[in-house]
């Protein structure tokens, strides 16, 4: 019995779902002085001499025509941060436009801001394939910066990270995933405690503020939560604050966070955070993302 040709048409998309891309929006300027523009990640290069690139556009497309009569279009790499504008553009019947802020490039043709790259094209040649046009452009004019690039793998978007394997001795076992989070969060600790100052707290103390933003606790429920550990009795610790003026803690009540108590776990979040930035300066800022991403991911699936 023969595969119906809808399961091929997806079984064919999703196979060709395993080959990671970049994403791109293509815009131009219709015939009519109308802006227009598309999600595509058929985008490729084809030419260094002369610099030329092609992207496809679906015959069903409702911005085909406009594409098809321009004489020039921009190709947009789209940087991480801009995985919205993906979802706007691959949507018809709306204004893609309303909102962004663009400048026009050669042609009038709407140009958009903080990609990865950019390139402006004029049109080359148009080859019909299959229920798709091929449109081949020259490229006039280019830029670029240091924004990483959104990805896009089976149907999914992500983010790109170079493939650095860490040197190792030749044969030697790789570190357990457990010895690198203890040393990891041994000597970002350590940093941590001896850099607070501004905040006027403690990394002890903090934590006790911390506990406390979403609701009232007992000291009971305190000490529960900062384990038998805890180098500084619970209970020091929270006296302490509460002469200080940081924590509303009535004999035999809940323990509150006052006004100063949030003013001062504000200053010592706000610390922490430049501390963290400096100690994760060696990775780009879409590493850093993902490691965070990867760590939460990690202490939800301990806590389940």
């Amino acid at each position: 019995m023969s595969t119906p040709v809808l399961d091929k048409t997806r079984l064919f998309r999703n196979a060709l779902g395993s080959f990671a891309t970049g994403v791109t929006i293509v815009t131009a300027r219709s015939a009519e002085g109308a802006d227009v523009g598309v999600t595509a990640n058929s985008f490729n290069s084809v030419s260094l001499d002369p610099p030329m690139v092609l992207w496809s556009i679906g015959k069903n497309s409702s911005s085909l025509a406009a594409f098809m009569e321009a004489e020039r279009f921009a190709v947009h790499i789209l940087a991480a941060e801009q995985e919205h504008l993906s979802g706007r553009f691959a949507k018809s019947g709306t204004d893609k436009f309303a909102g962004l802020e663009i400048v026009r490039g050669h042609g009038d043709v709407p140009l958009l801001q903080n990609c990865a790259a950019r390139f402006q094209c004029r049109v080359a040649f148009r080859h019909e394939a299959g229920d798709h046009y091929i449109l081949v452009g020259e490229v006039d004019e280019f830029d670029h910066d240091d924004h990483a690039p959104l990805a896009f793998h089976s149907g999914r978007y992500g983010l790109f990270v170079r493939n650095e394997p860490p040197a190792a001795a030749e044969g030697a076992a790789p570190p357990l995933l457990a010895e690198l989070l203890v040393r990891a969060e041994d000597a970002l600790l350590r940093r941590v405690e001896g850099a607070m100052g501004e905040s006027g707290l403690s990394l002890a103390e903090y934590e006790v503020l911390r506990s406390l933003v979403d609701l009232p606790l007992t000291l009971e429920d305190l000490e529960d939560w900062a384990g038998p550990a805890q180098e500084i009795p619970t209970v020091v610790l929270v006296e302490d604050l509460a002469e200080r003026g940081l924590l509303d803690a009535p004999e035999g009540g809940a323990v509150s966070l006052t006004d100063a108590g949030r003013d001062a776990l504000a200053r010592g979040t706000a610390e922490i955070a430049a501390i963290e930035g400096t100690e994760l300066g060696g990775l780009t800022p879409h590493e850093a993302q993902l490691l965070r991403r990867f760590l939460s991911r990690i202490a939800a699936s301990a806590e389940d």
